[in-house]
């Protein structure tokens, strides 16, 4: 009896050892999220600032990522008895860093429509 519980746990260390690591799919998934992510973090501008302000809006959203995820599985973690695996963390905080990007690059562009951030000229 004592054999078979050892089996069972080594089968279940493994199964969440492969579970834990990344998959080709994971990783193209990774690069497209990055790719989205800096694609609609880039700001224009004169080049000094320009270069910070787009690092800045890319950790911002990379944090607001890490940050939500953090969050919803400190407050689910319990009540819906689930435990993510690193990868998942990963994925999940990399999507919405994406989405984080394009919500800001949308309520940015509203605003220079709107007149409430003007249009930078160029001199």
């Amino acid at each position: 009896m004592d054999q078979k519980n050892k089996e069972i746990e080594a089968e279940k260390k493994e199964t969440s050892q492969e579970k834990s690591r990344f998959t080709w799919e994971d990783i193209k998934f990774l690069i497209a999220m990055t790719v989205v992510t800096i694609g609609f973090s880039l700001r224009g501008g004169e080049m000094p600032g320009a270069i910070w302000a787009t690092l800045r809006q890319i950790f911002v959203s990379i944090f607001y990522g890490f940050g939500t995820v953090f969050l919803f599985i400190g407050l689910t973690k319990k009540t819906f008895k689930y435990n993510p695996t690193k990868v998942h963390i990963v994925k999940w905080a990399f999507a919405l860093a994406a989405i984080f990007a394009v919500s800001e690059f949308f309520h940015e562009g509203y605003l220079m429509v709107t007149g409430q951030i003007p249009f930078p000229t160029p001199k």
